[in-house]
């Protein structure tokens, strides 16, 4: 009965000790990231950097809110975060994967410009129009605030190429294989610092801005919002942060 009733008294305790454990990670917001230089830059000891993790990193802490950080395809993390597996990120408005699920801050973080690269004498585009009809080289995942459903439309006869790393799309433009990649500011100046394309030229197709989201699925999500919003505006009265601009 001595050794029964020690085994019922071990269970037990170490069931409410997985209790407490699951609870308190279940409590930790999950933090969503991409691998998008030089905001968000995944090492090779897996280890984490960059401008937009540093934000987040100080206004969580300062809001004294428990997170854990996860990385994930661009794809992936826009499906978690319409539907709670993510429950904070920094981002842009109008993905079509999640627009409706999120809460946005009403203030701006940052500001991405979309660029259209292009080689030689093909002409760069003023509209997306004028990128009808060519041959064009995206990354895999990203929606482009919406213009991908554009690209992808069959009435605008664009061959869309993708590819996994940026660096790749690139690879692409200088080989001639595509007429134009269609990328952000910031990764394609980190690509182009190492790779040498000859008469490599851009224009900037539109900027979005970039906000605190945070998904309508998680537990206290407007409560949440307004913890961040608070706390990344005390960061900057302080000092500790500031406003990135993306202007040329």
């Amino acid at each position: 009965m001595l050794n029964q009733n020690f085994f019922y008294s071990a269970l037990l305790t170490i069931s409410c000790g997985l209790f407490f454990f699951n609870n308190s990670h279940a409590d930790k917001l999950k933090v969503g990231i991409i691998d998008f230089p030089p905001f968000y830059v995944i090492h090779d000891d897996a280890s984490t950097s960059g401008l937009y993790l540093n934000i987040l990193r100080k206004t969580l802490q300062h809001a004294k809110l428990e997170y854990s950080l996860d990385v994930y395809p661009p794809k992936r993390l826009y499906r978690n975060l319409s539907n709670g597996k993510a429950g904070v990120v920094l981002g842009i408005k109008g993905a079509p994967e999640y627009d409706k699920q999120v809460l946005y801050s009403t203030t701006k973080i940052s500001q991405i410009q979309m660029r259209v690269y292009a080689t030689g004498d093909t002409p760069l585009p003023a509209s997306k129009a004028e990128i009808n009809g060519s041959r064009i080289s995206t990354i895999r995942g990203y929606s482009y605030g919406g213009l991908v459903s554009y690209f992808s439309d069959p009435k605008n006869s664009i061959n869309v190429f993708t590819t996994a790393q940026h660096l790749a799309s690139f690879q692409m433009l200088k080989n001639k294989r595509v007429d134009y990649v269609v990328n952000y500011k910031h990764p394609s100046e980190t690509v182009l610092e190492s790779l040498s394309i000859p008469n490599v030229k851009y224009t900037n197709i539109y900027s979005v801005d970039v906000f605190f989201i945070v998904s309508k699925a998680i537990p206290n999500a407007i409560e949440v919002l307004q913890k961040l919003e608070k706390s990344y505006l005390e960061l900057i009265e302080l000092g500790e942060l500031e406003y990135i601009p993306n202007n040329d």
